[in-house]
Parts: structure tokens; sequence; C-alpha cells
């Protein structure tokens, strides 16, 4: 089968869209199909690469538009792909547009993964949200043969989605458990970075004015209420904003504390995972669609503090693989770092399950539901792949 994956960026930018397509395009080719990827070109030149044995083409972009960029030639390169399948990523409308009018123009099935709802983040992108979701959306919605949530939240709960229900499909996020691992030796790690004994939370997420809404700000105030306590916190991704969160870090005089690591490779993520205690996701509002980290830190053997918006509460079950907390409140977050700093037996012991858990949501099981919707989807057009 001949799958064409479209995406806003892929690695080494980080995000969780971006580790959902290389993932799913890695698994989907070990599965024997023939997989392309046509993404924009930042962090790297336009051109066509090759990426551990699959294709992606980075389209020049001419600037960004609602935090997504825009590459003037989407369409005229969708339209000449060689395809059975066509596989867009959402959020972004662009995107999700061009590919509902390649499928519609090249008579290919074409699938569209809604990883979550469009971030009203300024008042300006309010009214765009309403433009999008009122006007834009239902017309290339239509288009898809089938629209896929990460989590069973988004198909349930997204007014987008509520007109589609009967062609969406949950396929749960996944997760590289040989990649994540809790036997990791990052002792190395763990001494460049002047850790000594203390817990070590971690948090990892772009500190982009578009992702907000991960709540960094407040995990900073709940750390600042955790004086006393042996803790120290990891931040891992950079960004615009991380001047802004510095700032904050001195002005609660936590500095000290806190530790900016900004952006990594790839192949150290897991062991800045492998050195901590703890994950926490102190996102905001339900633009966090399905809450990525919280997968790699239970592969990883660490339980995850997360708050109860958006698809988080169909990933984290509270108290199994890791604590649910009220979105906006430092103090319930401060509570729940405490609580799991200060009992070994009760961290390690949710840890161990978290493993389990990710263990159920492996990269490879998560392609295979996707082949088989595939394959249903060109059974249904008729076609045969």
């Amino acid at each position: 089968m001949k799958v064409h994956l479209v995406n806003t960026f892929y690695p080494p930018w980080r995000g969780g869209a971006e580790t959902y397509t290389r993932s799913l395009a890695e698994n989907l080719s070990r599965l024997g199909h023939e997989v392309h990827v046509t993404v924009a070109h930042p962090p790297t030149s336009p051109g066509r690469y090759t990426h551990d044995g699959l294709t992606v083409t980075r389209l020049r972009s001419i600037g960004m538009f609602y935090g997504v960029p825009v590459t003037p030639r989407l369409i005229q390169h969708l339209v000449k792909v060689d395809a059975d399948v066509l596989h867009v990523n959402f959020p972004n409308p662009y995107n999700a547009a061009m590919g509902a009018l390649a499928s519609r123009i090249r008579r290919i099935p074409a699938v569209l993964t809604w990883h979550n709802d469009l971030p009203p983040v300024t008042r300006l992108a309010g009214v765009v949200v309403r433009v999008h979701d009122g006007v834009i959306a239902p017309l290339y919605l239509e288009e898809y043969d089938a629209i896929i949530t990460t989590t069973n939240v988004y198909a349930k709960d997204s007014k987008n989605l509520k007109r589609y229900r009967w062609k969406t499909r949950t396929i749960l996020n996944g997760v590289d458990c040989e990649r994540f691992r809790p036997d990791i030796d990052a002792e190395d790690l763990r001494e460049n970075l002047n850790l000594g004994d203390s817990k070590t939370v971690l948090f990892v997420g772009a500190l982009t004015k578009w992702h907000r809404y991960k709540g960094l700000d407040n995990l900073l105030r709940a750390f600042s209420s955790l004086r006393g306590a042996n803790v120290k916190l990891l931040v891992v991704g950079g960004g615009d904003l991380e001047p802004e969160y510095e700032a904050i870090a001195r002005e609660l005089e936590i500095r000290g504390r806190v530790v900016f690591v900004g952006e990594v490779p790839d192949s150290l993520l897991p062991k800045y995972y492998a050195i901590s205690d703890m994950l926490v996701l102190p996102s905001k509002d339900r633009s966090e669609g399905f809450g990525l980290t919280i997968l790699e830190a239970n592969a990883s053997g660490i339980p995850a503090i997360a708050s109860a918006v958006g698809g988080i509460p169909g990933i984290l079950v509270d108290g199994e693989n890791g604590i649910l907390v009220p979105p906006n409140d430092p103090v319930s977050l401060a509570e729940a770092i405490r609580k799991l700093a200060d009992d070994d037996d009760y961290r390690m012991n949710m840890g161990k399950r978290s493993r389990e858990l990710a263990l159920e949501h492996d990269w490879r099981k998560v392609a295979g539901e996707t082949e088989r919707l595939y394959i249903e989807m060109l059974g249904s057009a008729g076609n045969r792949c």
C-alpha cells in the first residue's frame, strides 16, 4: 500500500503531531508499506530528504499564519502524488483543506487525524477560530473518508466533529517502548546537570506563545510553594518565551532549583526521562489534545501529574499511571508533586503500573490499527491495496 502523510513539520522539529507522523510513518514502513511524508521546510532547508528509509518532502514556507506555515506549492504537490491513501494531520487548517481538495481532485481516499481543536490563544485568534469552526472546517471535513481522534474525549466532545461521528474512529496515540524504557543508564547526564540526590520533576514542551496552554507558568508557581522540599525542576524545550519563564523563576526566587535545558536532540530525550522521578504536564485547557509526554514518561517507568483537561483524562488514570489535578491550580499541583516526592514506594509502584500501561500503547499496535482503517477505507472505495 502506498501511504502519503501530510503534517505541519517533521523532526527535528519537536511536537506531538510531529512525533505522531514520524512514528506512524516508520511503523507503517516496517509493516511493508511504501510511505512518503510532506511537510513545511523549517527547521531545515526545502528539498527531498531520506530519513531512516522514509522519503520526506519539505516544501518551502513563505510565512506563518495562526502559528502554522503557509506552503503555496502544497496543492500542486499533492495532486501529483502516487498514493493509495492520503493521511493528513490537524491542527493545521491549511493542510487539512489542501488535503481534502487533493483527495477530491485525485479521488484518493483520505483520512484526517484530529489531534485537537484550534486553540484561541489571543483575541484575534479567537475570531479566526470561530470563522474556521463555523465556516471553513465543515467544507473540508465532508471530504475525508475517515477521521481519527487520538482520545475518546475529542471524539465525544469536539463540536467540530459532532456531525461526523459516523466516520470518526478513536485510535489512541502510541509510544516507542524500546526507545523509552526504565533501564536506560543516564547517570552521566544526572551528574552533568548537578541534580545530586534531589527528586527530579520533568517538564517537556515548546516554550512558545502557541504553547502557553502547556501551563509552565503554573508549574513554576507550584514549585515556589515547595520550599524545603528536596526537588528540582528540569524544563526541556525552547522557544521565544524562555526568557519570560526564566524571569518568572527569578521573581519567585526558585531560579536555583529550576534547570532550563533548552532544546535537546531526540536521541537524548529518553535520558531526561530516565533521570526524572515524575513528569508534570500542567495544561490549562482543551488545547491539549492528548499529552504524548505522559506516555513517554510511563514507558520510562515514571508516573505523570497532569491537568484534567482536553484529551489527558483519556490516557491518564488517576492513581494508576499518575495523578490528575484541576487545571490552573498551582496549589493542587504542588500537593501532587509533594505526594510523589515524599513517598518513594507509592511513586515507584505507580511507575511500574505506568510501564505496563505504556506497553499496551506501543506504536506497533497503533500502526496496525491504522493499517486496518486504511484497508476498510479502500474496501469502501472499491479499491484494492
